[in-house]
């Protein structure tokens, strides 16, 4: 990924922004990511010498959205101690030795040791769902994801965000029952929404905790995603 600034004729800095190259994206797109500003995202044919006019000519939605998203991000803070609603355990960071490594590399720590959490934590709930739904897969997988929660695959692999330790005990397993709803109705139709209440009757409301669960995330953990 490279990084370029938008000068005006004064000579001043207008923009700073991060270029990325993407063989999936079909045109050029201009995104604001947390941690890192402005990113411009064009396909693999798209000319970079042209990038910086395509900047221009959005200045005044960019001044808007980075005013919006309010884009002044400090480093976060590397915590003393560390919360798991989904157990309910609270983890002192006493021992992790910060002092001996750069912050990113704390920072990869931090998300080695959430990563290492959910494996412990997530696998058996799924496991003991799947046997009390009689709803069986054949593979789990612990990913970070920005957006989403989890997935279910057409051979049955169940892929976890590790991020679900910061949710509630009892989200995080309406989570895996869609999830493992998914292994009878690979869609979201009636048919598995009425599997999935008959597994979880108040799935509503856990839809409404997962719509806001990224506020939970610690702001450490939010910068090693998007770094």
């Amino acid at each position: 990924m490279a990084s370029d600034s938008i000068i005006d004729d004064d000579g001043n800095t207008l923009f700073d922004y991060s270029l990325r190259v993407s063989s999936k994206a079909r045109y050029a797109k201009l995104q604001i990511k947390p941690y890192i500003g402005l990113e411009v995202v064009i396909p693999t044919r798209f000319p970079k010498k042209a990038v910086p006019e395509l900047v221009k000519q959005h200045s005044s939605w960019i001044e808007r959205q980075l005013k919006k998203h309010n884009q002044t991000y400090t480093l976060p803070q590397l915590p003393e101690q560390i919360y798991l609603p989904v157990d309910n355990s609270l983890t002192s960071t006493e021992d992790f030795k910060f002092e001996n490594r750069s912050f990113d590399e704390n920072i990869q720590h931090l998300r080695w040791w959430v990563r290492k959490q959910a494996w412990e934590i997530l696998p058996p709930m799924l496991e003991g769902l799947s046997r009390s739904c009689a709803l069986d897969y054949k593979k789990v997988s612990i990913r970070s994801q920005k957006t989403r929660w989890g997935s279910c695959s057409s051979r049955g692999t169940i892929s976890l965000n590790d991020q679900l330790v910061f949710v509630p005990p009892a989200t995080a397993q309406y989570l895996m029952i869609h999830e493992l709803c998914h292994t009878r109705h690979m869609n979201h139709s009636a048919k598995f929404w009425q599997l999935v209440e008959s597994h979880c009757a108040d799935y509503r409301d856990h839809e409404a905790v997962l719509n806001q669960a990224r506020e939970r995330i610690p702001e450490w953990l939010q910068y090693g995603l998007y770094r």
